[in-house]
């Protein structure tokens, strides 16, 4: 596959472009410290492999079902070596190449099915083996798209998802319906922005009406988008390095709202005493979702997806949206989640959300047409340099 060459003159992978993107999301999660220290074994490491099975999995933590599906390993006489990535690379480096590592079950992030594509490295997934995973039970938008199903074959199966869109102090901000409702003198010095790239740039291109075109914006239409997005950065007095500063700011009263952050700023500023909330403008969120795959290297496929299949049962996807503070795909998960939970996703109004909210892509890696990923990073390092 054809590398980039970064600004130092260095080969730099696709998956190296995308890394800083997935970091944000998870090291608020898994703690700075052990995001730093990248893949790195669960507390689930068995003695010796089982003769009923075992699987090789490298995932994100609270993801792979280590706790979760401890009862049913058990009982079913398996065993699960699990790894944790601390970002997409983590994963890629281990799939990468003529020397693969062998694992039997793993993750992507959204926008990377394109790239694993390309690489070779995904195997075709029969879903009669994963009866949890149909259409009558799946949410409708994760079921069968795009970014998961191609070429009439399935390669990825969702499992967990989320969004980003504003999030308000509900004490003091009035429900913004619209993202231009951030633009209210009363949120002068009040609004900030967080370093969530991909999230982020997606909602930028919303407010200068191209939602429709993203990722693929011509140089007009990009420096178009930046120039509408002055009069929000003309609300900020500080910028959020990440979701916990966010966390921090609106908890203290610095700012008031966020232009995007995820359920889990919400749930956090809610343990910190103060009342926040998520709001969906008319213009729709960012969302974002992990999918399972198959890696070549599988060796016992068929165990595999039955360990995908239990993944998606109610009660496991109900407890692993907890650890993650993210939503479920299977809708008989919903009356098993947390009040606060369901209540935070909107369940009852989920079809709205979807209607006008999309699962986006990344801009291009190389493009003629098109502003590419790294022109997209330049400029965005700039926004965050005029704070």
């Amino acid at each position: 596959m054809k590398h980039e060459l970064d600004k130092t003159g260095q080969s730099t992978s696709p998956a190296n472009l995308l890394n800083d993107v997935t970091l944000k999301r998870r090291s608020f999660l898994l703690g700075t410290a052990a995001a730093a220290a990248g893949v790195c074994l669960s507390a689930y490491i068995p003695n010796s492999f089982a003769a009923a099975g075992h699987l090789e999995i490298l995932g994100w933590e609270g993801e792979t079902g280590d706790v979760e599906l401890a009862d049913w390993r058990k009982k079913r006489d398996i065993t699960v070596r699990s790894a944790y990535a601390a970002t997409q690379d983590d994963i890629t480096a281990r799939l990468a190449g003529s020397n693969p590592v062998q694992l039997d079950l793993t993750m992507y992030a959204l926008g990377y099915e394109a790239i694993y594509r390309d690489m070779g490295i995904l195997s075709p997934i029969d879903t009669s083996k994963i009866p949890n995973y149909n259409p009558n039970d799946t949410l409708p938008l994760f079921y069968k798209g795009e970014r998961w199903f191609w070429d009439g074959q399935q390669w990825g199966i969702p499992l967990l998802w989320g969004m980003n869109t504003i999030v308000y102090n509900t004490a003091k901000v009035e429900k913004p319906t619209r993202y231009s409702d951030l633009l209210n003198p009363k949120l002068k010095g009040k609004l900030t922005f967080v370093d969530d790239s991909l999230s982020t740039w997606s909602l930028i291109a919303i407010i200068a009406g191209y939602g429709d075109k993203y990722p693929n914006l011509t140089r007009a239409e990009f420096n178009d988008a930046f120039e509408k997005l002055q009069p929000y950065r003309d609300q900020c007095r500080v910028f959020a390095a990440s979701v916990g500063d966010a966390v921090s700011l609106l908890a203290s009263g610095e700012v008031d709202a966020v232009f995007s952050l995820s359920a889990q700023g919400v749930l956090e500023t809610k343990k910190r005493g103060v009342e926040a909330a998520l709001s969906v403008p008319e213009e729709g969120a960012a969302i974002w979702c992990d999918a399972l795959f198959l890696p070549k290297t599988a060796k016992d496929v068929p165990l595999a997806l039955e360990y995908v299949n239990k993944m998606l049962e109610p009660e496991v996807q109900a407890a692993m949206a907890w650890s993650m503070y993210s939503g479920v795909t299977n809708t008989k998960a919903i009356p098993h989640l947390r009040p606060e939970l369901k209540q935070l996703f909107d369940y009852e109004n989920l079809s709205a959300v979807f209607e006008k909210s999309k699962l986006y892509g990344v801009p291009p890696l190389n493009s003629e047409k098109y502003v590419t990923y790294s022109e997209w990073v330049d400029q965005w390092t700039s926004f965050k340099g005029s704070f």
